[in-house]
């Protein structure tokens, strides 16, 4: 058996060092303005999994299940997010995991096949990509004042 899910996440930036990506520090003059770490690549995750798991999950979405209103999830790392998601959904598990990000900066062309193999190893799954994009100058994205990520996944039990 299959089910596929689609996520999305976004954040603006704030003054920092650096963006967590994937679960990888990417070095820069910005981190997310965000109750956690703000990995938009791993918060679009997650919500993938809920969309093809909402059985699973008593039809939540991420802000019900990791409020921003509760202090045992500030600045926590994503990853603990996805590794309690997964502990939870078996005994499915991600076949595939396809991740569009839309940023202007920072560029990411040296960074994505670490990304690549970080969320290999997290997912524990070959079949991952991610596609940096560029918002060619639209919107707030295109402002270098935020990015989003979005992303399906395939699970099979």
């Amino acid at each position: 058996m299959e089910r596929a899910g689609i996520g999305f996440d976004s954040h603006k930036y704030k003054e920092g060092n650096g963006l967590v990506l994937g679960g990888v520090i990417i070095p820069c003059q910005y981190s997310f303005d965000a109750h956690s770490d703000g990995d938009i690549i791993i918060h679009s995750i997650i919500d993938s999994i809920l969309g093809a798991l909402p059985d699973v999950f008593d039809y939540q979405n991420i802000g019900s299940i990791f409020p921003d209103n509760d202090p045992t999830f500030k600045n926590i790392s994503s990853v603990k997010l996805l590794e309690y998601v997964l502990e939870k959904i078996k005994p499915w598990r991600i076949y595939s995991c396809d991740v569009v990000i839309i940023m202007e900066e920072p560029k990411l062309k040296t960074k994505v096949r670490d990304i690549i193999e970080n969320l290999k190893i997290l997912l524990k799954t070959e079949l991952v990509n991610v596609k940096p994009k560029t918002a060619e100058g639209m919107g707030i994205i295109g402002e270098k004042k935020g990015a989003a990520a979005t992303c399906i996944t395939i699970l099979k039990q």
